[in-house]
């Protein structure tokens, strides 16, 4: 398991100091990895990244692109995009295929580190991180 552009377009720091605002988080890669795409199921691949594309931050996911090499994102998406299935399928590869393996991924606000080694991101905070709540 390694983590995809999809997943880091979902992260955040939700440490008392970023105040809700630790998005996006910087990524710093040491090691990624980019899988071949499979297209033999385009529909789906398609039908999966329209599912998803509201929940998209898509600035946060050019930005996470371009700090993992990846510049061929545009800076906005238009419908005219979201219609052409063949960049759809781009699209499906930049969110699925592109890993993150060994990194840091850094709070925009406090730069608090989150290290990311095999794969796997360990967004644990500190007890003093974290916001009071009350039960």
């Amino acid at each position: 398991t390694v983590m995809r552009l999809l997943t880091h377009n979902m992260m955040r720091n939700n440490s008392a100091a970023a105040e809700g605002k630790g998005f996006p988080l910087k990524i710093t890669a040491t090691e990624i990895r980019v899988d071949q795409d499979d297209s033999a199921d385009a529909q789906r691949q398609v039908a999966l990244v329209k599912g998803v594309l509201d929940s998209l931050d898509w600035p946060a996911l050019v930005q996470a692109a371009s700090e993992m090499g990846l510049s061929s994102l545009p800076p906005q998406l238009s419908q005219e995009m979201v219609n052409d299935a063949t960049f759809m399928q781009a699209l499906y590869h930049v969110l699925m295929n592109v890993h993150l393996v060994k990194g840091i991924l850094t709070c925009p606000v406090t730069g608090r580190e989150f290290p990311v080694v095999d794969g796997i991101p360990n967004m644990i905070l500190e007890e003093d991180e974290c916001e009071q709540v009350r039960m």
